[in-house]
């Protein structure tokens, strides 16, 4: 299995980005990134490199797309989020959700 050079930086340059995501909180926030793994009564499922984590949506949760506003509509499986949470909050209420574009699958040639 081949993998073109360009795949392979897309992948690297996505890994390094959801990484220092991780790693970085500003403003007194922590971010959560990942995919949706689903959105149900508020509660929105993050699939993360660390594994699931579930955060609250509430009437004060920012939603928005390209520096835009989104609706929870637009939170669909598969979808890449960068969820801000308060820092060390138990409750875990987002205070706003980036959304981006859907996971790409990734090709493989014989």
């Amino acid at each position: 299995m081949k993998r073109r050079p360009s795949n392979i930086i897309t992948s690297l340059l996505g890994l390094l980005l959801a990484c220092a995501a991780q790693v970085f909180a500003h403003g007194g926030f922590d971010h959560v990134t990942g995919t949706v793994q689903k959105l149900e009564n508020s509660i929105l499922t993050v699939k993360t490199a660390k594994g699931d984590v579930a955060v609250t949506l509430d009437a004060k949760t920012e939603i928005t797309r390209d520096d835009k506003p989104a609706q929870a509509a637009d939170l669909k499986p598969g979808v890449r989020v960068v969820v801000d949470v308060p820092e060390g909050s138990k409750t875990k209420v987002a205070h706003s959700i980036k959304v981006g574009a859907a996971k790409a699958a990734v090709a493989t040639h014989k």
